[in-house]
């Protein structure tokens, strides 16, 4: 009688389109047929009474799946809006919580935000029903495989990408591999039977770290590249000291500066994690100096062969004596010289940055000081 009577006389009680109301009158309705079963002595008897079809009927009209749909589409809408813009704060936000400088602990971006909010929705007391507690589970797992994909597809943006965003995307990910398992087997710890959540977890976890790679490819690939000017400006050393009778040089050159501004600014001085960081400057750090070497390279060989030329023109003039015995300093003397004091502030820059130069800057070294 009384299912009959919650069946025929309130209908709207299991319209799922208010889903905070529907889900607060299922909650209800499941206490009192928990306390009513409660009032049955026997095991067999509240077998009997879930097995009657007027029981069944009851539970059946609950639309439990249009429930969950809605509350995906809340939950999941909520991050995909995000995924919009996900390097911008709103204005209120970035005001009060970003007016003084981020700890480690903090994540930089709002859609890293908005990931832990989401999953963290799943699990709230007026979201969850317990029938479908591994359908939220899933949930939880697809917002973290979303957030991997979105970080897996931010070099092929068609939007202008800054490499500071990019950091603050890396540093976000190992926070939420931090994070993010601890939080979830707190939320479920009292809503899942005891179960092994650190596999599932763990692949969750993988994806995201997987995807990293291809940004620190795209990151070191665009500073890099914004060395390449530098890098034109060592091949211009010569000129400066070619038929110009200049003093030898006692300081190195502008370009060092700025063919090492880049490594410092984009990734040095950035939110990375300190161990991504130092693996991202002598990757980095590596890229330069080879670059560097085969342009230094060139030029010493170019005045290898000057010097050679020069050599076999003096042996055709030795009847020619001069007075002057004062020690004189070619024009290839002051580029050495020039070349090796670049080098040796090249090295005192990555030395300022923590950064193990390896076996290829000493390579550098020895070779701007062979003569």
């Amino acid at each position: 009688a009384v299912v009959s009577t919650q069946s025929t006389g309130t209908p709207a009680l299991f319209a799922a389109g208010d889903p905070r109301q529907f889900q607060r009158s299922y909650k209800e309705t499941m206490k009192f047929i928990s306390g009513f079963e409660k009032l049955c002595q026997y095991k067999e008897r509240v077998v009997n009474l879930r097995q009657h079809p007027s029981y069944k009927n009851f539970i059946s009209k609950w639309s439990l799946p249009i429930y969950f749909q809605i509350r995906l589409q809340e939950i999941a809408g909520s991050f995909e809006h995000q995924l919009l813009s996900p390097f911008t704060f709103n204005t209120q936000h970035s005001t009060e919580t970003h007016s003084t400088e981020s700890s480690d602990d903090e994540y930089q971006l709002p859609v890293s935000e908005m990931l832990e909010l989401c999953i963290k929705r799943c699990w709230e007391e007026d979201v969850l029903l317990k029938p479908l507690t591994h359908r939220f589970l899933k949930l939880t797992l697809q917002l973290l495989k979303r957030y991997a994909v979105w970080l897996s597809e931010i070099p092929t943006s068609s939007e202008e990408l800054i490499i500071s965003d990019i950091c603050k995307a890396v540093h976000d990910s190992y926070l939420i591999v931090d994070k993010v398992p601890e939080l979830v087997r707190t939320l479920t710890a009292d809503k899942l039977p005891a179960w092994d959540q650190s596999e599932i977890l763990s692949i969750s976890c993988e994806d995201i770290l997987n995807s990293i790679p291809v940004l620190a490819d795209y990151v070191t690939d665009d500073v890099i590249k914004n060395c390449e000017k530098a890098l034109e400006q060592t091949q211009a050393v010569p000129r400066l000291y070619r038929r110009t009778n200049r003093e030898m040089p006692t300081e190195p050159l502008g370009y060092v500066s700025q063919l090492t501004g880049p490594l410092e600014s984009d990734i040095y001085n950035s939110v990375l994690p300190l161990a991504v960081k130092q693996e991202w400057c002598s990757r980095t750090a590596h890229q330069i100096v080879t670059r560097y070497s085969e342009t230094v390279t060139e030029i010493l060989v170019s005045l290898r062969k000057t010097e050679d030329s020069l050599a076999m023109l003096k042996r055709g003039r030795k009847a020619v004596q001069t007075a002057a015995t004062t020690t004189t300093y070619t024009d290839e003397d002051r580029i050495r010289a020039q070349l090796k004091l670049d080098v040796a502030e090249l090295g005192a820059k990555f030395d300022a940055m923590g950064i193990n130069k390896g076996e290829e800057f000493e390579k550098l070294q020895n070779l701007v000081a062979k003569r």
